[in-house]
């Protein structure tokens, strides 16, 4: 096995090389450790009255926190060519059919959503060292450091699944979400402008009322007074419980069915493996290694086995 391919088996969370998964894991925990601390100082930086001494230490973790996660990236791209899931795919120029060549492999993975987040994690340090300007706002970006960890959580891969899969019902629920903003939003502007000129000043004013009401926060700063508002307001109060519930509804429904499915697929394996009737030592390691990319919970697998078990042990005595 060549550098590239050990790089790019070690860096992959969900590798499927038996002699990495050691150092894959112990890699994972140590990028892990370094987010959490980086996330931590960054935080802690901004503490009134902290002492220089503490800023020099806070700095200093900056600085090799980039340099950490510049040379992740770096590793990254370099080992993205030896990436086996692009091996068979092939791209196509006037009829033939020509294999995904090393740069091509890298250039996918660099506009990937992940590779983005860990650039802009590193970008504005870079930036600020290099350009005579003041990127002090770009320092906001250090924030999506803490988005890393979204590569070694398969929880949080699962509702970016989800979140992409339901991607047009979403975009169906907020697009009516913005509708009945604006709506409202022009309603309350002519019920209460005259009473209230300088709070409803224009229907784009009168935007921020819209949200916080319908999303049933209701900050106190803009309120109609007028008995027509009030009641308008009222109406729009109890909309936006139901209209708002609507992309948490389809969230949460495809969650469970996507919990619901991985179950199914596990209980699927479990049940191929007792067909013989015997669980043996190589059907517990597969079935485990099953459950940890299923990101099912210990107990609970063991739980769909023991139960499996004793359904498959009854049937055979029926027979």
């Amino acid at each position: 096995m060549t550098l590239q391919q050990a790089c790019y088996h070690i860096l992959a969370p969900a590798s499927d090389a038996t002699h990495f998964k050691k150092a894959s894991r112990l890699f994972d925990f140590f990028l892990v450790v370094i987010i959490t601390v980086n996330i931590a100082a960054m935080m802690i930086e901004t503490l009134p009255n902290i002492s220089q001494a503490w800023l020099a230490k806070l700095h200093t973790i900056e600085i090799v926190s980039v340099i950490l996660f510049s040379a992740e990236y770096v590793l990254r791209v370099y080992s993205s060519a030896a990436n086996p899931n692009l091996s068979d795919k092939t791209t196509h120029h006037i009829g033939s059919a020509k294999s995904w060549s090393a740069w091509q492999k890298r250039w996918h993975y660099i506009k990937s959503p992940m590779a983005i987040i860990d650039l802009m994690a590193i970008l504005p340090f870079f930036l600020s060292m290099f350009l005579v300007l003041d990127l002090r706002i770009l320092r906001i970006f250090r924030v999506l450091r803490i988005l890393k960890i979204g590569r070694y959580s398969r929880s949080i891969q699962t509702l970016v699944d989800v979140v992409r899969s339901e991607a047009h019902s979403l975009f169906a629920a907020l697009s009516v979400l913005m509708l009945f903003t604006v709506i409202a939003a022009t309603c309350i502007y002519y019920i209460e402008h005259t009473a209230q000129p300088e709070v409803f000043s224009s229907i784009p004013a009168s935007l921020w009322w819209a949200l916080v009401t319908l999303t049933t926060v209701g900050y106190g700063d803009a309120v109609p007074i007028t008995s027509l508002g009030k009641l308008f307001g009222g109406f729009i109060t109890i909309m936006g419980i139901c209209f708002y519930a609507l992309p948490a509804g389809i969230l949460s429904s495809s969650y469970t069915g996507k919990m619901q499915l991985k179950r199914d697929r596990f209980k699927d394996t479990v049940r191929t493996a007792l067909d013989d009737g015997v669980l043996s030592e190589h059907d517990a390691h597969h079935i485990e290694r099953v459950r940890g990319l299923l990101d099912l919970d210990e107990e609970e697998a063991h739980l769909i086995i023991r139960l499996l078990q004793h359904h498959h042990n009854g049937k055979s005595k029926d027979e």
